[in-house]
């Protein structure tokens, strides 16, 4: 079959920045009639090179495996469109059944390439996507800062109007106790807020950031004894063992102290009273690794990709308070370290975080 084309129009198809082309059919193989526009000269497909030949010299089997059952819909006289990759590229691809009389000889064919509005549309729906993890993070934070004021408030308001209606009535150990309750309650928000300020200050503790030169094993030690003073008498055991001659860090103490600290606090919380929390300080390959181990509840499965995330708490823990913001500042710490974190975890055997800083 021959079809001649004007050199004019030939030369102006050739600046159309998209592929024209018609192609036909004889018995069950078919042909380009012609191919032209900037995307045919582009992929090397242009009629003088393709005019003639059967689609299947010209494509792979994957591309022509997806062109042809739309072909064959052309061919019985339904317009379609459709979308397929060439080379890398994303393709729009529309056919025409062009009609003589009662039958159909030929089919018109455009190809635009729509590679960028594909990725535009990736990066539109990856932000929509950040935008409802964002607004569910502002919902679970609401839900988090008013139900965990909501219960020390609850225990002060008591307190004080016991203290208020019946003090008179009251002798000298029901006062401490009603006192101490309040004292209590008190230190429960302040380390409530004290853990939204470290969450909202994080992002400008970079120029705060003081790093000093520093014996690992000295750090751990001093930190581990700090908090053993805090929550003397201690509720668990705490193991440290560490490698000999392990080379110093460059860290900034006040930092590693909320880390360590975070990660062993929540060991406790999480794990039977009097069991042992290991704490593990070794060396390989210019890494520095910390690895604090409990034999708590555990982590599920489902959970444990999400343990970073501000506000994310699991259903396992909603017993035991917090907000859901110590892990994602620990993060950050480490990351301002050089370092990483990652967590492995087991139901009802433990948890251990593992902690890895890159040598001095």
């Amino acid at each position: 079959m021959l079809l001649t084309l004007p050199d004019e129009v030939r030369q102006l198809l050739r600046l159309v920045q998209h592929h024209v082309f018609m192609i036909y059919r004889d018995e069950e193989e078919c042909y380009f009639l012609f191919s032209e526009g900037m995307i045919a000269e582009q992929y090397n497909i242009p009629t003088r090179f393709v005019r003639n030949r059967t689609l299947t010299e010209i494509f792979t089997k994957h591309t022509y495996s997806v062109l042809y059952p739309n072909i064959v819909k052309a061919f019985n006289g339904i317009s379609t469109q459709f979308e397929m990759m060439y080379r890398e590229r994303t393709m729009l691809v529309s056919l025409e059944p062009i009609i003589r009389g009662k039958k159909i000889e030929e089919i018109m064919g455009s190809a635009f390439d729509i590679t960028v509005q594909k990725e535009a549309q990736k990066e539109l729906s990856a932000a929509l996507d950040k935008e409802r993890q964002l607004n569910a993070l502002k919902s679970q934070f609401v839900y988090t800062v008013s139900h965990e004021f909501r219960t020390p408030l609850t225990g002060i308001s008591m307190s004080a109007e016991l203290l208020q209606h019946y003090m008179g009535r009251m002798d000298e150990h029901t006062k401490r106790r009603t006192l101490e309750s309040i004292l209590n309650r008190t230190n429960e928000l302040t380390n409530l807020i004290e853990d939204l300020l470290t969450q909202s200050s994080a992002q400008s503790l970079t120029t705060m950031f003081n790093p000093e030169i520093i014996h690992p094993v000295m750090a751990c030690q001093t930190i581990i004894n700090d908090i053993a003073e805090t929550f003397h008498p201690l509720s668990h055991v705490i193991e440290f063992s560490y490698e000999e001659s392990l080379p110093v860090v460059h860290w900034d103490i006040r930092l590693m102290r909320h880390i360590i600290r975070n990660i062993l606090t929540n060991a406790m919380k999480y794990s039977p009273t009097g069991t042992t929390i290991l704490i593990r300080l070794y060396y390989v390959q210019g890494v520095i690794y910390v690895s604090i181990q409990d034999r708590g509840v555990g982590i599920a499965d489902k959970d444990l990709p999400h343990i970073f995330t501000p506000f994310f708490r699991s259903n396992r823990t909603e017993t035991v308070k917090g907000t859901g913001l110590g892990l994602s500042i620990v993060k950050e710490f480490v990351e301002l370290h050089g370092g990483t974190i990652h967590a492995e975890s087991q139901e009802n055997q433990g948890t251990t975080f593992i902690l890895a800083f890159p040598e001095l």
